[in-house]
């Protein structure tokens, strides 16, 4: 009963306390509910930072203008993307001094997230990742067969590892920077999440030539997807974001399924923190040892506490949505911490990227071309922003072809049987 009552759950049309009423239609408990409307305006909030965000392309308009048709013509919105790879689309990498308005971007292939270690920027673009090193005045690029639409990227806490998520292939890599070899990975297919939205079956196997159902994708080797992986809408679960809780825990979201994880790092089982959500993309830490879930498609973020309980829900209303957005929905790309206890919140929906601090209620609007498709943000201190005021791409690139000693995508080092998600209790 309880999965059926959660299929049913639909993003609503009008109104914010509609969007109130479907997210505690899938919680099992009372909790706050909070609108960004109710904030402050403050348009000196974050001031002594800048930020630095990535933009995956600059078509957002005429996207806008094809879902319209769609929607008009009665097509689902069940199941969202293309069924065939296509090229990567150029993007951007943007630096944003929030005190003076200071605009630099720079192009760089369909990038996503990003991540900042001291002097070292790292940016997943594409099928690579891309770590600029400004004080060794070298751009390393990294790249490997099971890389493929490269949603998220994270320095791990001691900076000498990278983990990313290759939503192409369904699955979680981290990477030593120094042996340029595989640590550790999870792959959705292996551990229960295997079936799309669509009815398509997904598992990683080697080719043994008989028959197969058309219901069935089998991944035998990476490279023969040249460097895309699989279509967002052949996805079995559309892996979004993933990123350290701590050494021995990682979150991740599936997008396509509606949860939030967690997965042990030593026995790839994954408990499920969430369920019912819209197309969630992230699942983050945030201040003072809380966590937050983007619940995309309607328009809010979530609240935890340090065991998981939901604290609040936050839905960004302050403004009435962009002319090229009437009428499409919700869109919330992503909320991250950005600083002692600001976030940042990235609404395609209203083109623009929210500042917020919920201790005090206040809140900035920053607004960003409506053709630009904003993924991830981060904020840094405007003293060491300087590497990032000269041309990052002018640096000479070294190629590194991260390897698998350890064959830990190997088929044989999938585990036996199929393991099911440890559901939350609650």
């Amino acid at each position: 009963m309880l999965r059926r009552v959660l299929r049913a759950v639909q993003l609503p049309r009008e109104g914010w306390w509609r969007k109130m009423l479907s997210t505690l239609r899938m919680r099992s408990h009372a909790c706050e509910y909070q609108r960004l409307s109710d904030y402050t305006s403050d348009e000196t909030l974050g001031n002594h930072l800048d930020l630095v965000f990535t933009v995956k392309h600059q078509q957002q308009r005429a996207l806008n203008r094809i879902m319209r048709s769609r929607l008009r013509e009665g097509q689902p919105m069940k199941v969202l993307g293309g069924r065939t790879p296509r090229p990567y689309r150029e993007g951007l990498l943007v630096h944003w001094a929030l005190r003076n308005n200071f605009v630099q971007q720079m192009p760089v292939k369909e990038p996503f997230g990003l991540d900042q270690s001291g002097m070292r920027l790292a940016v997943a673009a594409g099928d690579e990742v891309r770590v600029y090193d400004v004080q060794a005045e070298v751009i390393h690029v990294y790249r490997n067969p099971w890389f493929a639409q490269l949603h998220s990227v994270y320095f791990s806490a001691d900076h000498s590892r990278l983990l990313v998520v290759s939503t192409g292939f369904d699955t979680v890599i981290e990477f030593d920077l120094a042996s340029e070899n595989l640590t550790w990975t999870w792959n959705a297919w292996d551990h229960g999440y295997d079936v799309s939205p669509a009815g398509m079956r997904v598992r990683r196997g080697t080719p043994d030539g008989g028959p197969r159902s058309p219901n069935l994708i089998v991944v035998d080797d990476p490279r023969d997807w040249n460097g895309f992986g699989l279509p967002t809408s052949l996805t079995a679960v559309h892996l979004n974001n993933a990123c350290y809780q701590h050494h021995d825990s990682i979150f991740v979201t599936l997008f396509h399924h509606g949860r939030a994880v967690t997965v042990d790092r030593s026995s790839g089982s994954a408990r499920e923190v969430m369920t019912g959500l819209l197309n969630p993309h992230g699942f983050e830490p945030g201040w003072n040892g809380e966590y937050t879930v983007t619940d995309t498609r309607r328009g809010q973020v979530i609240f935890f506490s340090p065991n998981f309980d939901v604290k609040y829900v936050l839905t960004f209303d302050a403004c009435e949505p962009s002319a090229s957005r009437a009428d499409l929905g919700e869109w919330l790309q992503n909320v991250l911490h950005l600083d002692a206890g600001l976030y940042g919140a990235i609404d395609i929906h209203r083109s623009c990227i929210w500042l917020f601090e919920p201790t005090t209620r206040r809140y900035r609007r920053i607004a960003v071309d409506p053709d630009w498709a904003v993924q991830n943000v981060i904020a840094v201190d405007p003293l060491k922003v300087k590497m990032l005021q000269r041309r990052l791409d002018e640096l000479p690139e070294v190629r590194h072809d991260v390897t698998d000693c350890s064959g830990l995508m190997s088929v044989s080092a999938q585990p036996p049987g199929r393991r099911r998600p440890w559901p939350r209790r609650v």
